[in-house]
């Protein structure tokens, strides 16, 4: 095998590697933007309901 292709395998396998990561944090972080946005929606809710 050439060092070229060994390079090039070796880059391929690194860029894999970091988008699994990156796929698994957005993953992470759309949970929780959903929490945030049902907690903004309860907020909301209470802020228009009259007291009483």
């Amino acid at each position: 095998m050439s060092p070229e292709l060994i390079a090039a395998l070796t880059m391929n396998a690194v860029l894999l590697g970091m988008m699994l990561k990156l796929m698994r944090d957005m993953g992470g972080l759309r949970e929780r933007m959903a929490r945030l946005e049902g907690l903004f929606e309860g907020f909301a809710a209470r802020q228009g309901q009259e007291p009483g």
